[in-house]
């Protein structure tokens, strides 16, 4: 006879013991496949500081409306990064913040030092000071050169002339020099 017709026959539970052996040394460890949402999560939030903090500097977000239109210029230079004095037909705002009101463009005389023949806004000097002490600081903590005095202004195209240099006056006495006038790009109306 020949060497296979003297094998055993297995028993069932000798099978059953194979093949769980035969499972266990094939067995591939699971690995968790599904998507890791914490960096993502990371990543996203610093995305969108640097969205907020990038959008809300800038000088050329300002929401234009009935009481504020921007002249037109055919400017190549891009508005810088300075403290924002906003006239509007009815309010002066430095960085969006309410400052004082106007009467059909000017400046109530209640508020001028000198009364209406004067050119010192009070509420105005006293906020730009404070803005010029914060601005001295950010400069000298960046390290970055001395402190410049950079400011916008961005008035209303109908603002009459005299509010503008009230304005201009105002915010040189507080210490600010370097004066950046923010107009729309392109032709006039």
């Amino acid at each position: 006879m020949s060497a296979t017709a003297h094998t055993e026959k297995a028993t069932m539970a000798q099978v059953m013991l194979e093949v769980s052996r035969r499972k266990r040394r094939h067995k591939v460890e699971h690995a968790d496949e599904g998507l890791n949402v914490v960096p993502m999560m990371d990543m996203m939030t610093i995305i969108l500081v640097f969205l907020l903090k990038s959008l809300s500097s800038s000088s050329a977000n300002i929401p234009q409306g009935d009481d504020l239109r921007l002249p037109h210029s055919t400017i190549n230079t891009s508005p810088s990064n300075a403290v924002q004095v906003i006239v509007s037909r009815v309010s002066i705002a430095v960085n969006g913040r309410f400052i004082a009101s106007l009467r059909n463009g000017f400046v109530d005389p209640s508020q001028v030092r000198g009364g209406g023949t004067g050119l010192l806004i009070n509420p105005l000097a006293e906020n730009m000071r404070d803005q010029l002490q914060v601005q001295q600081a950010m400069a000298a903590r960046a390290n970055n050169g001395p402190f410049r005095g950079e400011i916008a202004i961005i008035a209303d195209h109908g603002i009459p002339s005299r509010t503008v240099f009230q304005v201009l006056y105002t915010c040189a006495q507080a210490g600010f020099a370097d004066f950046r006038l923010l107009v729309l790009k392109g032709r006039g109306e």
